[in-house]
C-alpha cells in the first residue's frame, strides 16, 4: 500500500506540473462540457468506477496557435480517482483554470478556476454491476475582468459547491443520475441535473460501438431548459476509438456543438484528440474556429491487479 501512495504522489506531482505548466470564464458550467473525455466532470459517484488510479488532464483551446482575438480561450482541466477500502468506496479530485480573451488585442481577460473533491461508496451486484452513490464539494471562482494594462474591472469572489450522484455501471452499459451546484444562489447561477446511459454493441471481435446519450436540465428562477446530447464511438481491436457527439448542451456558452474525436489506447495512456465544430460569425479573429480539445490519460493499479483491462466507460 505504501508503494501506491508513493507512486499515486509522484504521479500527481507529474501531471499537476503538466497542468500548470499551461496559462492559468463561466462558472463550475465550465466543468461540464469536458464530459466527452473527462465524465467524473458530470457525476460525482463516477470515480472509482474504472477501478484504477485514474489520473487525466485535459487543454482546450480556441484557436489552436493564435493568442489574439476576441473569441480566444485557454482552458486546462485535472483530474484524479481511484477505490479505496478494497474497492467498497472511491475518492477523486478535480481541478480547472479558464482564461477568455476579451476585445481583441486591446481588452483583458476574464479568468475562472475551481476545485472540486468527490467521494463514493460503491456496491457489488450480480452480473459483475457495481452501483455507486457519490458526493461532491468544491469552490468555484466567481470570475473578475482584468483589462490588458493590469487593471481589474469588478470583483473576484468564492462560491462553494456541493452535488450528488448515483451511477451503475457492467461490462455493456451504464446508468447515473447526478444533481451539481445544489446549494447555488438560483439568481445567479444555474442548478444542474443529469442523466447518463450508455450501451456498448459487440458489432464483431475487433469491432465495437459504444453508445451513449446524456441529459441535462439547467434551471434557475428566471427559467428552465432541458438539452439532450447524443454520441457513439466505434472502437477498433480496443485500441483505437472514433467518434462523434452532437452536444446539444453546448460546447461554449449556449452553442450546439458537433464534435468528433479520435482516442488511442496503449497499455497504462490513453491519448485523445477532439475538435467542435462550434465557430459563429460574428467577426471577431478565431470565432469561426471550434475547440481544439487534447487529452493524456494515466492508469495504473491501485492494488486489486486490474490495471491491464480495458474500459469503454
Amino acid at each position: 500500500m505504501k508503494n501506491v501512495i508513493h507512486r499515486i504522489l509522484l504521479n500527481l506531482v507529474f501531471l499537476g506540473s503538466l497542468l500548470c505548466s499551461f496559462v492559468s470564464f463561466a462558472q463550475q458550467e465550465q466543468l461540464y462540457i469536458t464530459y466527452p473525455f473527462m465524465p467524473l466532470n458530470v457525476n460525482p459517484a463516477y470515480a472509482g468506477s474504472r477501478e484504477v488510479v485514474s489520473m487525466a488532464v485535459l487543454y482546450r483551446r480556441r484557436p489552436l496557435f493564435s493568442t489574439v482575438g476576441a473569441a480566444a480561450t485557454n482552458q486546462q482541466y485535472f483530474n484524479f480517482d481511484m477505490p479505496i477500502a478494497q474497492d467498497k468506496m472511491a475518492i477523486g479530485f478535480q481541478a480547472y483554470s479558464a482564461d477568455q480573451l476579451i476585445g481583441n488585442n486591446t481588452g483583458g481577460i476574464i479568468g475562472n478556476l475551481g476545485l472540486y473533491g468527490d467521494f463514493a461508496y460503491r456496491f457489488t451486484l450480480p452480473n459483475d454491476g457495481k452501483l455507486a452513490l457519490g458526493v461532491q464539494a468544491g469552490v468555484t471562482q466567481v470570475p473578475a475582468y482584468i483589462s490588458s494594462s493590469g487593471g481589474g474591472i469588478g470583483t473576484t469572489g468564492f462560491n462553494s459547491s456541493v452535488g450528488l450522484g448515483i451511477y451503475y455501471h457492467n461490462d455493456d452499459y451504464y446508468a447515473g443520475i447526478s444533481l451539481l451546484n445544489l446549494n447555488a444562489n438560483k439568481n445567479e447561477f444555474n442548478q444542474p441535473s443529469f442523466i447518463t446511459a450508455g450501451y456498448v454493441f459487440d458489432i464483431d471481435d475487433d469491432l465495437q460501438l459504444k453508445t451513449g446519450v446524456l441529459v441535462r436540465r439547467l434551471s434557475n428562477n428566471y427559467t428552465t431548459r432541458t438539452d439532450v446530447d447524443l454520441n457513439a464511438t466505434a472502437w477498433i481491436n480496443k485500441r483505437f476509438g472514433l467518434g462523434v457527439w452532437y452536444q446539444n448542451t453546448g460546447s461554449e456558452f449556449s452553442n450546439n456543438a458537433f464534435l468528433g474525436s479520435l482516442q488511442i489506447q496503449f497499455s497504462k495512456i490513453q491519448l485523445g484528440y477532439a475538435y467542435d465544430f462550434t465557430g459563429n460569425s460574428n467577426g471577431a479573429v478565431g470565432a469561426k474556429e471550434g475547440f481544439h480539445q487534447i487529452m493524456l490519460r494515466y492508469e495504473f493499479d491501485s492494488g486489486n491487479g486490474k490495471s491491464g483491462v480495458f474500459r469503454y466507460f
